[in-house]
C-alpha cells in the first residue's frame, strides 16, 4: 500500500513539475539553468547596424551614438564635449537638427545589398556557433516587422524584415539565433533632442524619440570646468526618466520580438538596469523562458535559451547569464557568462570608414582567455548601410575561422581546468589611454579540457620557442600521459617533468600563426573544478 502511495506521489510530482511555469519573481527565476549548447558554442557573432550606419561618423565618441550627439550643444556632454564634433559635423553636412533630424536618415538606410545568406555563410566561415541580430539600438528604429510602431524597416527604409531574413538564414545552417535589444535607453538617448527643442517636440515623432520625464531647466545645464564624469552624469542623465508609456512600450516590443522570432539568445544593453525597470525585467524574463518552453525548446528549469544582462544588480545570480562589455571574469566562474566585444577598439561599435579594426590574433587571445574562465565571446561586426561588410572585417572572420578549423578542438565544447592559466606581466598591461590590453606572449598559457575529462589543452597565446614550460603541472603526476602533440602537427612531442613544470619540446612553428594549443591526453581522468 505504501509503495502505491509513494508511486502516486511521484507521478503527481512529475506532472506538477512538467506543467510548471516561470513566475515574475526572483525565487521562480532562480529555477534557471543555462543551456549546454551555449556553453559548448564559445563564439558567436553579432552586428551593430541601423540608421546610424548612414552618417557613419564617430566624432569624439561612437558612430552608433550619432543620433544622440547630433542634438548636443556646447557644454552638454562630458569628456571634453565629446558630442560637439558630431553636432558640428551634422550642421555642416546635413543642416540644422531641427530641420534635418535623425528620422530623416531613415529613407537613406536602404540595405540594398543586404543578403542574409551571405551573412550566414560568413558566420559559418568565421567559426561562430550563433548569430545575434540587432533588433533595435537606442534609436528605437526596429529592424523587424513590428506591429507596435510605424518606425520599422518594413514600413520605411529597406522595406524588409531584416531580423526575420537573417533568422531564417542562420538557422538553415544549423546555427543558433539571437536578438539584441537596446531600446530601454531610448528616452535618455534622445534627451538633448527633447531638451533643446528639436524634432522630438513634434508629437508625430515621439514613438521614435520617446516620451521622457524631464525636469525643468535642463536646457540651461552645462558641464562645469574640471567637473568629473560621475558628477556630470548625476546632474544630467540621471534627471531624465522614462515615462510609463516608455516603460510599457519597451516591454511590449521586447515581448513581440521574442514571440515573433523565438530567439535562442536575447541580449540587452545597459538601459534596463535602473530600478524603475525591475518589475518589467522580471515580467519579460518569465515570459521569455515560458515562451521557450511553449515552443518546445526546453522545459522548466532548463528552457534552453539565454537571457543576457549587465551589472550584478540587474538580475539575481543564477536567473540569467551575466554579460561583460569589453571585459570579463578574473577567474573561473560557477556559471557560464559572456563577454560582448567589437572588432573596433575604444567606444566605437558602428561602421565608420577609415577606422582600423583589431588584429585577428588579439581576438583569438581574448577568446582563449574568456573560455578558460567558463565564458563565451560574442563578437560584434559593423556592416555598411547598404548591408555589406568591409573587406577587413570579412578577412578577420575568415582568418578566425581558419584558425578554428585547426585549433577548434581546444575551444568548442570544452570546460575549464583546475586553474584558468598562466599569466605574463604583459597581459592586462594598460596602454597610453589607461585601457587594459590583451596581447598574449609565449608565457601566457590558457587551459581548457574536453568534457570526457581526459584531455587537457594548454594554449600558448604566442609562439613559446623551442621549449614550452607548463608551470601549473610542476607537481602533477604525469605518469598517466598517453600523448602530447601540437594541434595542426601530426608528430608526437617529447616532454620532461622538471621542478619548473612540464617542459615540452616544440616542433617547427606551424603556419596558422596565432595561439598554439598543445593537446595533452591522459589515460585516466584529470580532475576538474568541482563547480563545473
Amino acid at each position: 500500500m505504501m509503495r502505491k502511495a509513494l508511486l502516486f506521489f511521484m507521478v503527481c510530482l512529475s506532472l506538477t513539475a512538467h506543467g510548471q511555469t516561470y513566475e515574475p519573481n526572483w525565487d521562480s527565476l532562480k529555477q534557471y539553468e543555462a543551456p549546454q549548447w551555449y556553453e559548448d558554442a564559445k563564439l558567436g557573432f553579432w552586428v551593430h547596424w541601423g540608421v546610424y550606419s548612414v552618417p557613419a561618423f564617430m566624432g569624439d565618441h561612437a558612430g552608433e551614438w550619432y543620433g544622440r550627439w547630433m542634438y548636443c550643444q556646447h557644454g552638454q556632454s562630458s569628456r571634453d564635449n565629446q558630442g560637439l564634433a558630431t553636432h558640428q559635423h551634422h550642421k555642416a553636412t546635413y543642416g540644422d537638427p531641427g530641420q534635418f533630424g535623425y528620422k530623416d536618415f531613415i529613407p537613406m538606410f536602404k540595405a540594398e545589398n543586404f543578403d542574409a545568406d551571405q551573412w550566414a555563410d560568413l558566420c559559418v566561415d568565421g567559426g561562430a556557433k550563433f548569430f545575434t541580430m540587432m533588433g533595435a539600438h537606442h534609436d528605437s528604429f526596429c529592424l523587424w516587422d513590428t506591429k507596435l510602431s510605424k518606425w520599422n524597416s518594413v514600413n520605411m527604409g529597406p522595406q524588409r524584415d531584416l531580423v526575420g531574413e537573417i533568422a531564417e538564414a542562420v538557422r538553415k545552417r544549423g546555427l543558433k539565433f539571437g536578438v539584441s535589444n537596446h531600446t530601454a535607453w531610448n528616452s535618455t538617448f534622445f534627451q538633448w533632442n527633447h531638451i533643446n527643442g528639436y524634432d522630438a517636440k513634434d508629437p508625430a515623432n515621439q514613438d521614435l524619440y520617446g516620451n521622457p520625464i524631464i525636469e525643468p531647466g535642463m536646457d540651461k545645464i552645462r558641464i562645469k570646468e574640471g567637473e568629473e564624469r560621475g558628477s556630470w552624469l548625476k546632474r544630467s542623465r540621471d534627471t531624465i526618466q522614462p515615462s510609463e508609456r516608455d516603460l510599457d512600450r519597451w516591454l511590449a516590443r521586447t515581448k513581440e520580438l521574442a514571440n515573433l522570432y523565438k530567439p535562442d539568445l536575447y541580449y540587452f544593453d545597459w538601459g534596463m538596469n535602473p530600478p524603475i525597470f525591475e518589475s518589467r525585467r522580471k515580467a519579460f524574463a518569465s515570459y521569455y523562458y515560458n515562451n521557450a518552453i511553449d515552443s518546445g525548446k526546453g522545459k522548466f528549469g532548463s528552457p534552453q535559451v539565454v537571457l543576457n544582462y549587465k551589472n550584478w544588480a540587474t538580475f539575481k545570480p543564477g536567473t540569467a547569464v551575466r554579460d561583460f562589455e569589453r571585459g570579463g571574469m578574473d577567474n573561473i566562474a560557477e556559471m557560464v557568462w559572456q563577454t560582448d566585444d567589437c572588432v573596433y577598439d575604444d567606444h566605437n561599435w558602428g561602421y565608420v570608414p577609415g577606422v582600423a579594426i583589431k588584429p585577428t590574433n588579439t581576438i583569438v587571445d581574448e577568446l582563449m582567455d574568456i573560455i578558460s574562465k567558463r565564458g563565451v565571446l560574442m563578437l560584434s561586426f559593423a556592416p555598411k548601410a547598404d548591408g555589406t561588410f568591409p573587406d577587413d572585417q570579412k578577412a578577420m572572420m575568415r582568418e578566425l575561422g581558419a584558425w578554428l578549423k585547426v585549433c577548434g578542438e581546444a575551444v568548442y565544447a570544452t570546460r575549464p581546468y583546475d586553474v584558468f592559466g598562466e599569466v605574463s606581466e604583459a597581459w592586462n598591461k594598460k596602454d597610453e589611454h589607461g585601457r587594459k590590453t590583451y596581447h598574449g606572449t609565449g608565457k601566457d598559457i590558457r587551459f581548457t579540457r574536453n568534457k570526457n575529462n581526459n584531455v587537457l589543452y594548454a594554449t600558448a597565446l604566442d609562439w613559446p620557442g623551442e621549449r614550452m614550460v607548463v608551470q601549473s603541472l610542476a607537481e602533477s603526476d604525469l605518469d598517466g600521459i598517453q600523448s602530447v602533440r601540437l594541434l595542426g602537427v601530426d608528430s608526437e612531442l617529447k616532454w620532461d617533468q622538471t621542478p619548473q613544470g612540464m617542459e615540452i619540446r616544440m616542433p617547427a612553428q606551424p603556419g596558422y600563426g596565432m595561439a598554439y594549443p598543445v593537446r595533452i591526453e591522459f589515460e585516466t581522468n584529470i580532475a576538474p573544478p568541482s563547480s563545473t
